[in-house]
């Protein structure tokens, strides 16, 4: 019998939309002769919703992970491949749920999750496994502003505040003066309660894919962006406005050192499942600083990934085979629930 196998997508996020051509594009990719795929989607306000491949409504029994097919028959989901960008996918709250149930799940533990969704966090950690991160300052809603002004103060300009948790560039802002901070952090408090505010660096940014299979961590490329605007925000994400490069355009010695940071940040921080790391390698030719993880990162037709796997002649098809066999194996390594 073919394994059942869930695409969760949608979430509580601002990234719901963005989730579900994630979700999509994963779903239309399963191989059909070696898996039976059906399409679970998170919604605000409704719940989970579950689909057979055909669009056809089906009945989940929450509590079991259960579906009920067309032909009345149950079957318990033999793994969910976590496409729900943000909240509750990416933060590591629905994997507590699933190690709850014994569920084999693509994503990350949810320790590793709930680290590599807050920006502070993670740079704190990856600081540790030496790699470098900007300066920054950290402010928590309703906190005393009093080291966030002193920051902005003794820093050089641009600066970015960023919401701690929160992905495809929502609520971040590039300022150019201390004027602008008020406005930024509200824009920031609308999808997080803390916020950090990086100092900026000038150069070319890169986007580091990597997968966690059996054998190790494979990468799977890097890529170029180069923003049409003033960063990679929204609209240079998922609008047009930015053109993206794959392979980058960089110095192999440059490139070496991307693919063992990025190997560095996998293996130290115990990720699961396939990754993205963003860097900026500065133009004085320094190293290259870490941006932020994604430990879902988009996988929509137009998303960094794809294009990643396309250039190196890997089909979604054989991407999504292999992630599911990593993802069985991976759980049938484990005796008991874990966080980490």
């Amino acid at each position: 019998m073919r394994p059942l196998v869930a695409v969760a997508m949608g979430g509580y996020s601002s990234e719901f939309g963005i989730s579900l051509l994630s979700g999509s594009h994963v779903l239309d990719a399963l191989d059909a002769s070696r898996f039976e795929g059906v399409r679970l989607e998170l919604r605000p306000n409704e719940g989970w919703k579950a689909f057979d491949r055909a669009g056809g409504s089906l009945h989940l029994i929450e509590d079991r992970w259960t579906l009920r097919l067309a032909d009345g028959t149950e079957r318990r989901i033999d793994a969910v491949l976590n496409l729900i960008h943000g909240h509750p996918g990416e933060d590591g709250t629905l994997a507590m749920a699933w190690e709850q149930a014994g569920i084999a799940y693509s994503s990350c533990s949810p320790a590793a999750s709930a680290l590599t969704f807050h920006k502070f966090w993670t740079n704190a950690l990856a600081q540790r496994l030496g790699l470098r991160v900007m300066p920054s300052a950290h402010l928590r809603r309703g906190g005393d502003e009093a080291a966030v002004h002193d920051f902005l103060a003794a820093q050089a300009y641009p600066l970015f505040v960023k919401p701690c948790r929160s992905g495809s560039s929502y609520g971040v802002s590039r300022i150019t003066a201390a004027d602008q901070w008020a406005l930024a952090r509200d824009v920031a408090w609308k999808e997080d309660d803390e916020l950090i505010v990086e100092q900026g660096v000038l150069g070319t940014e890169l986007g580091c894919g990597a997968m966690v299979t059996p054998e190790g961590v494979r990468i799977l490329g890097i890529t170029e962006i180069v923003p049409k605007k003033e960063f990679f925000d929204f609209e240079a994400k998922y609008l047009g406005a930015s053109e993206e490069i794959t392979p980058a355009r960089i110095p192999e010695a440059a490139a070496e050192a991307l693919r063992g940071a990025t190997v560095r940040l996998v293996e130290g921080m115990g990720l699961l499942g396939f990754v993205r790391a963003d860097f900026i390698l500065p133009a004085d030719g320094t190293d290259a600083v870490l941006i932020e993880i994604n430990t879902i990162p988009g996988m929509s037709a137009e998303s960094i990934v794809p294009r990643q796997l396309a250039a190196a002649g890997i089909s979604m098809q054989h991407f999504t085979s292999g992630l599911i066999e990593a993802t069985l194996k991976s759980h049938e390594d484990r005796a008991v629930p874990r966080i980490f």
